[in-house]
């Protein structure tokens, strides 16, 4: 049982509910359509031991893939993990400032703004436009490799195809209304419910990835302001 320690600024934000974690990756036509259809991400061009990286910021993916138009990422999808797999995942991992551990590792970039975007006056392609980058809040990133990738592979619960939630999206980003498009996105309940969330994970497994106070968090907040390598 977890002992009542003060969290940190760095928060995993993302959706979910009692089953389970909701996290998001891009990927190709040809991995995409056997995820969809096998409910597991497989296939012949599918390799589950290489470096592959997950995000609980819808957002975040949308700017990583080009909101799904971005070669070899296509394909939005949404991957369920359930509590006890998220943690375990993230047990094996380190803070990325310090070389990332040696199968997991966790990044904290700065978040990305899915209700507002930010792009190149004038210009009407989707390449030029982004989520907005939020300065004072990081979003996490959690990367796997070897064995920790194929516990990943295994443990999906659930496998759902957002690529044209993602268009939507961009779409709306490009527009001089977006407020308008993103709120009836909203209102629709098309958007996902993210919420801050603590993994069930150990107090010395929270504090070395920076989601409790201690050294770790004090050496995140450094980063991009000049402070830390």
């Amino acid at each position: 049982m977890q002992a009542q320690e003060e969290l940190s600024d760095h928060k995993f934000h993302g959706e979910w509910d009692d089953e389970g974690v909701f996290v998001y990756q891009a990927y190709k036509d040809s991995i995409a359509d056997y995820a969809i259809e096998h409910q597991k991400l497989g296939g012949p061009e599918f390799k589950p031991r290489r470096m592959t990286w997950i995000k609980p910021s819808f957002a975040w993916v949308l700017y990583r893939a080009g909101y799904g138009h971005k070669h070899n990422q296509e394909r939005i999808l949404k991957i369920k993990l359930s509590h006890e797999s998220i943690a375990h995942i993230l047990s094996q991992c380190r803070c990325g400032h310090g070389g990332g551990g040696s199968v997991g590792r966790v990044q904290w970039d700065p978040e990305r703004d899915l209700m507002s975007p930010e792009n190149d006056k004038g210009s009407k392609s989707i390449k030029s436009c982004n989520p907005r980058k939020m300065l004072q809040r990081r979003a996490i990133q959690i990367g796997m490799k070897d064995d920790l990738s194929e516990y990943f592979v295994e443990k999906a619960i659930s496998i759902e195809d957002v690529t044209e939630l993602s268009h939507a999206v961009g779409d709306a980003h490009m527009s001089p209304n977006y407020k308008d498009l993103m709120d009836a996105l909203k209102e629709a309940g098309r958007l996902p419910n993210e919420r801050d969330y603590l993994p069930k994970c150990e107090n010395s497994v929270l504090k070395s990835l920076a989601m409790l106070h201690g050294e770790e968090a004090d050496e995140v907040s450094r980063i991009g302001r000049g402070k830390a390598v």
